[in-house]
């Protein structure tokens, strides 16, 4: 028996990356998946590859009308919705200075609008079935500072604002709301900001596992696979009572800094950084 029967699910940000490991894991657990997202082509095979249990929407999530438009398809396949993976997101690096308005904007409508809109869009369904999960993908990005991120990185402030300020809204309706903070997910984000010569994979890789030794050959998909596993634990009836939680995966980067020369610096199994 797997851990999502009978339940329905949109993930959003479907077509690639960890929303696309997201919704295969979802399937694999006996869930019924709608993959939304604007990379038409990708969404499609991604839902093909899942079978009958799937189905691609186009879903531009700053826009309410795909909002409506994928709940009211949800329903009519699938009769309900029981949970919502507001996965998907942009990325912009640059300094405060070469970040410009429009590109704060830009992410400030698919990374913090869409989630909003997407909460709002299916509230009323889950509340005339009993309840849901809703799960937003923020970003440690959102829980420490960063150069480079300051448009990125406030938008995923923001969502962790989103997930506490719905939880509370929605608690009445047994409906919860919990973010989960990946450090690294789908490296093409970051390759276009990176210097020529540089692996966007081998960066995710390294940044995603800074303290916790990694496994031998574990690399960004196994990462990538660990937050689809946390998201799955807190879309399912494993744990019913965790609400307005913001569940970190990052390797321990966001826990602090090792201070060389104090005791525990080195020796023992930890890694000195």
């Amino acid at each position: 028996m797997g851990r999502m029967d009978g339940k329905t699910a949109i993930v959003t940000g479907a077509a690639r990356g960890t929303g696309a490991a997201i919704a295969r894991l979802f399937a694999e657990e006996g869930a019924r998946v709608m993959l939304g997202d604007v990379r038409h082509d990708l969404g499609e095979s991604v839902a093909a590859d899942l079978g009958v249990s799937a189905v691609y929407q186009p879903l531009d999530v700053s826009r309410a009308d795909d909002w409506d438009a994928a709940v009211g398809r949800a329903r009519e396949i699938f009769g309900r919705i029981d949970v919502l993976v507001n996965n998907a997101a942009l990325l912009h690096i640059g300094s405060i200075e070469e970040t410009t308005p429009e590109d704060v904007e830009r992410l400030f409508r698919v990374n913090q609008l869409g989630p909003f809109l997407g909460i709002r869009a299916v509230a009323s369904a889950m509340r005339e079935t009993g309840g849901g999960a809703i799960v937003n993908v923020a970003s440690s990005d959102g829980v420490k500072g960063m150069n480079g991120v300051v448009a990125y990185a406030s938008t995923k402030w923001a969502l962790r604002g989103i997930t506490k300020s719905a939880a509370m809204e929605l608690a009445r309706d047994r409906i919860r709301v919990n973010a989960v903070c990946p450090e690294a997910g789908n490296h093409e984000m970051s390759a276009p900001f990176l210097p020529p010569g540089i692996d966007s994979k081998r960066a995710a890789e390294f940044n995603a596992g800074q303290l916790l030794p990694a496994p031998e050959h574990y690399g960004l998909d196994d990462h990538v696979r660990d937050v689809a596993r946390a998201v799955l634990f807190l879309a399912s009836d494993d744990c019913p009572t965790a609400t307005a939680a913001d569940l970190v995966i990052d390797g321990g980067l966001t826990a602090g800094y090792i201070q060389p020369g104090l005791p525990g610096a080195e020796g023992g199994g930890s890694r000195p950084r």
